[in-house]
């Protein structure tokens, strides 16, 4: 997850794209998934969005944002860890801390 805040290839960018772009047309396959999506997008944009504007959005995401996101919220953050099942060996939380940072010399 650090990577992030540092480089993001523009073929990483494209592939997330290109994913996020078909799963939000195959979850218009259910009803479920219809009511969700609208409630949704209600809630976020007060409207409906067209999915050519939608998709719009998705394709003005450049390489920079992800990266000033991914400073913002994921560098050097505080976050929380949740497990299920066996925890024995699971590591401790020092253990994901330090990952959340790099030290540059």
């Amino acid at each position: 997850m650090t990577r992030t805040c540092y480089e993001v290839s523009e073929a990483e960018l494209g592939r997330a794209k290109n994913q996020l772009k078909s799963s939000l047309m195959f979850f218009q396959d259910s009803t479920h998934h219809v009511a969700e999506s609208i409630g949704r997008e209600l809630l976020v944009y007060g409207r409906r969005l067209p999915k050519a504007e939608l998709f719009a959005r998705i394709d003005a995401v450049d390489a920079a944002t992800i990266k000033a996101v991914a400073d913002r919220f994921i560098y050097d953050q505080d976050m929380a860890i949740a497990s299920v099942g066996d925890v024995q060996f699971m590591p401790d939380y020092n253990f994901f801390r330090r990952r959340s940072y790099w030290l540059r010399y």
